[in-house]
């Protein structure tokens, strides 16, 4: 990961006083987006900025910037870093899937029903991050991304599924749904991601190859070398 600084005045100098932060965001993404890299993370006078935070600061004058920093990463090593997670991740959530499953059967709802939550919302944040990663993939993989959709749309519609039947209290519907189904698509989902991976890698060891490895990616504040450090 890349680290990048510029003081408030040199952001003056450049865009004028009453430019807002959105430009330079825009900008710096622009930018970063021409050498297959993204924004991790935004640093304003020194303090960290969540993605969820971003908006609020974007209408903030270039005079109230004492430092602009921001933290990249070449796009292919972040997915490779949360696809291997997940396929790190996946056994553990199977063994779980299938316990649970047991559980509603031999134990009842109300004794499982807090490991069913936690286990809807682990599936809910894999349908999300499933998401974000469809939208960072390259050309080289979008051939796999009308199986990564296909499978979405398959366990969102069992999620909803899950929660119908907890709703109306079947709950024989609710541990077939979570032993059968809900397994079948943490199986899919391993495979498919397990391809991807691959498709990454190889990706990242080309372009390793092409590049000069003592230099940096981006060596100015902005790829243009409109903004210098």
């Amino acid at each position: 990961m890349d680290r990048f600084k510029i003081t408030g005045d040199k952001l003056v100098g450049f865009y004028g006083s009453e430019t807002k932060l959105m430009q330079v965001f825009k900008d710096i993404e622009l930018d970063l987006k021409a050498t297959n890299q993204v924004v991790c993370q935004y640093i304003i006078n020194g303090k960290e900025i969540s993605e969820v935070d971003e908006n609020s600061y974007q209408d903030m004058n270039l005079n109230d910037i004492q430092t602009l920093e921001y933290l990249s990463e070449n796009i292919n090593e972040l997915l490779i870093d949360v696809l291997a997670s997940w396929l790190d991740a996946f056994p553990e959530m199977i063994g779980n899937t299938e316990k649970i499953s047991g559980q509603i059967r031999f134990d009842g709802v109300q004794k499982s029903f807090k490991n069913i939550q936690v286990l809807l919302e682990n599936y809910e944040y894999l349908i999300s991050s499933i998401i974000s990663i469809k939208s960072l993939v390259g050309d080289s993989a979008a051939a796999g991304l009308a199986m990564l959709s296909e499978a979405e749309e398959k366990t969102k519609a069992t999620l909803s599924e899950a929660i119908t039947a907890i709703e109306k209290k079947d709950f024989v519907c609710l541990a077939d749904i979570v032993e059968y189904e809900l397994i079948t698509s943490l199986q899919i989902w391993e495979k498919l991601l397990s391809d991807l991976l691959i498709v990454l890698r190889g990706e990242k060891s080309v372009e390793h190859l092409s590049r000069n490895s003592g230099l940096k990616i981006i060596s100015n504040f902005s790829s243009g070398g409109r903004l210098a450090n």
